[in-house]
């Protein structure tokens, strides 16, 4: 009996090692908050969520906070071969991920590297400028922003108010609305700057001649033109640009060359550049021009992280057993261990009963046998006596023989 127990025993203890062996391991779907240190082939620190690593590498960022790194594997939120590497690790595990340049942030575009001449710009002091302009017959506004300036949804064919003309909504979808201008042709319309008029309507666009005064300013990007002349086609203009100018390049600034303005930049390699929502580096300057490069930082490295899952979250897509393994494990160990105490209960109640049983029992057993053994005792008594009996009368037959052989010899002698 003791060996089933035992038995039982240990197979409760074999399905606790096996739910403890198998542990989480990072799926697809998993949220993990992983510790990392990332580094270039030669040994160079890009990158860590660690503060002393990023103040022993030289890169710490005061703005920056240093906590684990917190994502969804699969969601696309980091590069492919860090959610790669990660897939299979298990709860504070430790490893190094070599992430190839096509798994990273791809190979070095030439295309993406260009040459920007320093002058920007060159501006006459004085130039002679159309006195038309065109402008789209039509324009595209949000659905949102056309419901909060007229305070209803928009309809193909209403009619609305612009700034200096009425306009029709033509077309509708989901997000955007498209607004045509309707103007009159030949009306003046006076701002601010100048006086417009509408002098043709085309298929696709709208047709204003300007009609300024001599002195008048008209506004520009680089600064203020002033009138000069006026005649049915051009109006003459001399240009008073500023002393400095934004540009996508960093700051411009404005120099006198002759009978133009020069709009010169001077960038530093390092600098960043933002053109079209792209971000570039200048990382080469001559004397008159500089190479901007909208390639990523890391494009064409090889990267090697060392990183350490901190917390482990199972996702939906993960099995229910794997899910759910720990639970199993727990519950089949209690059943087993609940088998073995109702089994040892009943198994020792019932075996105390029997035992109560047999103890009046082994008592007129233990009477019979010595009253045997007192009959047996006495048996062995009168055999022994009668042995005895025996014993002696041979004894007595052997006797006679040897007065005979005496009588013969004394016949012998006489």
């Amino acid at each position: 009996m003791r060996k089933y127990i035992f038995g039982l025993i240990l197979i409760g203890l074999l399905l606790l090692s096996a739910g403890c062996a198998i542990e989480k391991k990072v799926e697809k779907g998993d949220t993990v908050k992983v510790d990392y240190v990332g580094k270039l082939q030669d040994g160079t620190v890009f990158d860590t969520s660690i503060l002393e690593e990023a103040k022993n590498a030289g890169i710490y960022n005061e703005q920056r906070i240093y906590e684990p790194l917190t994502l969804k594997v699969g969601d696309g939120s980091t590069i492919p071969g860090f959610e790669n590497g990660l897939l299979g690790m298990k709860e504070g595990e430790t490893k190094t991920i070599s992430i190839p340049p096509e798994q990273a942030y791809g190979l070095e575009d030439p295309n993406l590297k260009f040459t920007q001449t320093k002058i920007l710009e060159e501006i006459p002091k004085t130039q002679e400028i159309t006195r038309f302009e065109e402008i789209p017959k039509t324009f595209q506004a949000t659905v949102s922003s056309f419901v909060t300036r007229y305070g209803q949804q928009p309809i193909v064919g209403m009619v609305i108010d612009l700034a200096d003309w009425p306009g029709q909504v033509v077309q509708v979808t989901g997000t955007d609305v498209v607004i045509e201008h309707k103007p009159e042709v030949g009306k003046s319309i006076t701002n601010e700057v100048t006086t417009l008029t509408i002098t043709e309507i085309k298929d696709s666009s709208i047709v204003l001649r300007y009609d300024p005064k001599v002195g008048d300013l008209l506004p520009t990007e680089i600064g203020n033109l002033m009138v000069l002349e006026v005649t049915d086609t051009v109006m003459k203009v001399e240009a008073m640009p500023q002393k400095q100018i934004e540009t996508v390049f960093g700051m411009a600034n404005v120099v006198e060359s002759g009978d133009k303005y020069l709009i010169k930049v001077n960038p530093k390699v390092g600098d960043s550049i933002i053109y079209q929502n792209q971000m570039g580096e200048v990382v080469e300057v001559t004397a008159d021009s500089f190479v901007v490069d909208f390639n990523h930082p890391l494009a064409g490295e090889t990267l090697y992280f060392t990183v350490t899952t901190v917390i482990l979250e199972k996702g939906k897509e993960t099995g229910f057993f794997e899910k759910y393994r720990l639970f199993i494990f727990g519950s089949l160990l209690i059943v087993v261990f609940a088998a073995a105490y109702v089994f040892m209960t009943k198994f020792y109640s019932k075996e105390e009963k029997e035992k109560k049983k047999e103890k009046p029992k082994a008592k007129k057993t233990k009477a019979v046998k010595e009253e045997m053994n007192g009959e047996l005792k006495e048996l062995a008594s009168t055999v022994e006596e009668v042995q005895k009996g025996l014993d002696t009368k041979k004894e007595s037959k052997a006797k006679p023989k040897k007065p005979k052989a005496k009588k013969k010899t004394s016949k012998k002698k006489e």
